[in-house]
């Protein structure tokens, strides 16, 4: 090691040492915050955790890379993170995975270590940059990772875990749709060779996990949540104990458990839980096009081979909001919102619509903006999809009026959200991260004196 290199080290170690020293001098007791400061300790010590995630996950790639842990122990370094208390061996794996990763994207690592972007957008880039890498050269590689790194000013870690088409649309414009394909296609192959399913018994229990072909596995998800939702809506009409908490995971083994005791007889809720393939297309295009193109749900890429699979036994739905293949709004003819706007919602909004909110759509409600009962049609551009936490959020009282939430739909039918007076005195609508429009800032909580 040269001077300088110790020195640097030396830095770093004293760094990490005074850090350590800090918390340790953090009070325990914050009884008398307020509740806006109480969140701005949040937000300060979500930043400080991220940062420090990468660091430490860049310092395990560099001891990683000089073999450090064999040299010192004998040992892998996955097998002596895992001698602690502090990583399982699942846990260590990862971490030695991801440190890889970090070192190997220097321009992602130095984003993330300066607070510019999070520890779970690092990750992702780093997924995509590694999947993306064997068909780029090195000036290309060098350009997609500048791309992502600007990607995350405004997309979160899942939409970064899906940027593929976008980066190479702007990486290699030319040959972009053929590379998607072949990446696609791979993934497809060795999704099925990783298939697998594992049970484990634990005391009264059967403890189980696996990995599935992302077709058959969205096919799983959306039959589980169908039955999970069923389930949901017979425990709420049967009044059931008072006081009793079912947890989304609860309920949704809830779930499994019926389908076992019903096999071959449970069947989806209509318009939630079977294939869809959405295709914006004109009617004419879509008769001579369909297998070309399309969407699992409403993000979700499947390869040419895929799509041509799934489209021998799914519905297919054209979503033409204009045309006469399907009526979109049905005024005030009827309540309840019809497959055909449900289609078109879930086209449009894709899962819960809420700023932040990732539920899926099939575990979403339409929610009424202007409600029936005050006059409001089931069309379009009067419905959003939100999951039940947030529908009851943003649902007007009949009676009365309060310091709540409110949704509109905008021109370009993105929907907003305007926060309450006690959280924003101004109410600056904010939408939802999006891969089509940049985000709208969340305004800074306002400072509580109670």
């Amino acid at each position: 090691m040269t001077g300088t290199a110790a020195v640097k080290t030396a830095a770093t170690k004293h760094c990490l040492e005074a850090i350590e020293a800090a918390l340790d001098s953090i009070e325990p007791e914050r009884t008398g915050a307020t509740p806006g400061m109480r969140l701005e300790l949040v937000q300060l010590s979500g930043r400080v955790l991220s940062r420090l995630q990468v660091l430490n996950a860049v310092l395990i790639g560099e001891a990683d890379a000089v073999d450090a842990a064999q040299r010192v122990a004998g040992t892998p370094l996955s097998s002596w993170l895992g001698l602690g208390a502090t990583f399982s061996k699942r846990e260590a794996a990862a971490a030695v995975g991801q440190g890889k990763c970090l070192v190997g994207h220097r321009l992602v690592a130095g984003a993330a270590q300066d607070g510019r972007i999070g520890a779970g957008q690092a990750r992702s880039i780093g997924k995509v940059l590694d999947g993306l890498g064997p068909q780029l050269d090195s000036a290309q590689q060098q350009q997609a990772e500048q791309l992502m790194v600007g990607l995350a000013g405004h997309l979160d870690a899942d939409q970064l875990a899906r940027s593929a088409p976008q980066v190479l649309a702007q990486v290699v414009p030319v040959a972009a749709d053929e590379m998607l394909e072949t990446r696609l296609q791979r993934e497809v192959e060795a999704a099925q060779r990783s298939r697998s399913l594992r049970f484990f018994s634990e005391g009264g229990a059967i403890r189980f996990d696996g990995s599935l072909p992302r077709v058959e596995g969205e096919r799983f998800i959306g039959l589980l949540n169908a039955q999970a939702a069923s389930l949901r809506r017979t425990a709420i009409e049967a009044r059931g104990q008072v006081g009793e908490q079912v947890s989304p995971q609860q309920r949704r083994a809830d779930a499994l458990i019926a389908l076992l005791g019903n096999l071959g007889k449970a069947k989806s809720v209509a318009g939630v839980g079977g294939a869809k393939v959405l295709v914006k297309l004109d009617y004419h295009r879509l008769r001579e096009g369909a297998a070309g193109a399309g969407l699992i749900g409403a993000d979700q890429l499947v390869s040419a081979g895929e799509l041509r699979r799934l489209c021998c036994d799914a519905e297919l739905i054209p979503a033409v909001l204009r045309g006469a293949s399907e009526v979109l709004d049905v005024g005030r003819s009827a309540r309840l919102v019809t497959p055909a706007i449900r289609a078109a919602l879930v086209l449009r909004d894709g899962g819960c619509a809420f700023p932040g909110c990732d539920l899926r759509a099939e575990l979403c409600e339409a929610h009424h903006i202007v409600p029936w009962w005050n006059g409001g049609g089931t069309a379009l551009q009067n419905l959003v999809l939100l999951c039940h936490h947030h529908h009851g959020l943003i649902e007007p009282a009949k009676y009365g009026v309060r310091d709540q939430w409110a949704v509109r739909i905008c021109g370009d039918g993105v929907a907003e959200f305007i926060p309450p007076a006690r959280y924003d005195r101004e109410r600056r609508p904010i939408r939802k991260k999006d891969q089509r429009q940049e985000q709208v800032a969340l305004p800074p909580p306002l400072r509580s004196t109670a």
